[in-house]
């Protein structure tokens, strides 16, 4: 089938009639006609019966019908994409981000932006790390976001903001500690969100709990930083987060404790090592450390002074 074929059925298909489709291919009815007669020859097999003066889809009809979709679907992101370069020149950028950042940073950054610029067209995607590195490499997507990234043959990053480790709590338990800074042992026996060790940051936050035997304290276990601030609302543990995502939750439902000593990473931006850093790019970066910056201060400000000490109860830093 040609690319007119594959139109002209889907026309057909959606409206039932030659004349339909005619009226929306903007096209004569002839012509509708003449065109599908020809897809059946190529194919040899029909494409419709006609059933009380409309066109029905034979059931071959109905086995190609999601692959034309397909087509169809990848046609109109080449024609938007078209669309967008005619209009905006490289105004249009593909953005990768792990789920805690594109709920926490990105939306606060990106609102910013369409105000300077209204004409921007941003295409977002989710992605765990391993996955937003995958997508710079096959050059799916032009920026990712991600926090304390690996190293990466062919990535470039520049950094965005410095993060930070704050302990949360449903805001129904019992201060940790009534003077001073709370110990480790103040959480023993309660309920830990544990968050999947499979990532860099994931595995430094286990691995200062391991250090305080927490770890076998753990009943639930999630993927996103997000996810473990709306279960801690929810009362049902406490869970080491970073502090974009513990400034953007529910404030009444929990609270916060800083970290001693501080488990710190990067955010940071990456682009392909081949390509150059677009100006959108690098105005997308300059906002999203200015909302990292303004949540950080939140979150300061929502700890109140208060700090737990993740080291075993025997380290003299504990004491």
């Amino acid at each position: 089938m040609k690319l007119r074929h594959i139109e002209t059925f889907r026309a057909v298909v959606l409206t039932g009639s030659a004349s339909g489709a005619a009226q929306l291919l903007n096209v004569s009815q002839p012509v509708v006609s003449r065109v599908l007669q020809h897809a059946e020859q190529q194919l040899g097999f029909k494409l419709f019966d006609r059933v009380k003066g409309r066109l029905v889809p034979t059931a071959e009809a109905q086995r190609l019908y999601p692959d034309v979709e397909r087509i169809f679907t990848d046609l109109e992101r080449l024609r938007t994409t078209s669309r967008n370069l005619r209009q905006h020149g490289v105004g249009h950028l593909r953005i990768a981000v792990t789920p805690s950042l594109a709920q926490s940073l990105l939306p606060a950054a990106i609102e910013r932006m369409r105000r300077a610029h209204p004409d921007v067209v941003f295409e977002l995607i989710t992605h765990h790390t391993s996955e937003t590195i995958t997508a710079i490499l096959t050059s799916s997507v032009d920026v990712g976001i991600v926090s304390a990234p690996p190293m990466a043959a062919g990535i470039v990053s520049r950094p965005v903001a410095q993060g930070h480790i704050v302990l949360a709590v449903p805001a129904s338990w019992p201060k940790l500690s009534r003077r001073g800074p709370a110990s480790a042992d103040a959480l023993v026996g309660r309920d830990l969100i544990k968050l999947h060790d499979d990532t860099p940051l994931g595995a430094l936050i286990n691995e200062r709990l391991d250090q305080t035997a927490l770890l076998q304290d753990a009943e639930v276990m999630v993927q996103t930083y997000s996810l473990a601030a709306a279960l801690v609302e929810h009362g049902l543990g406490y869970a080491l987060l970073d502090q974009f995502t513990a400034a953007s939750a529910h404030v009444q439902a929990q609270r916060l404790y800083r970290v001693a000593p501080a488990i710190e990473f990067p955010v940071e931006m990456l682009r392909p090592a081949h390509a150059p850093e677009s100006v959108l790019a690098d105005t997308l970066r300059r906002h999203l450390a200015d909302v990292a910056s303004e949540l950080s201060e939140r979150a300061d400000a929502l700890c109140e002074g208060r700090e737990i000490v993740l080291t075993p109860s025997d380290d003299p830093q504990a004491d």
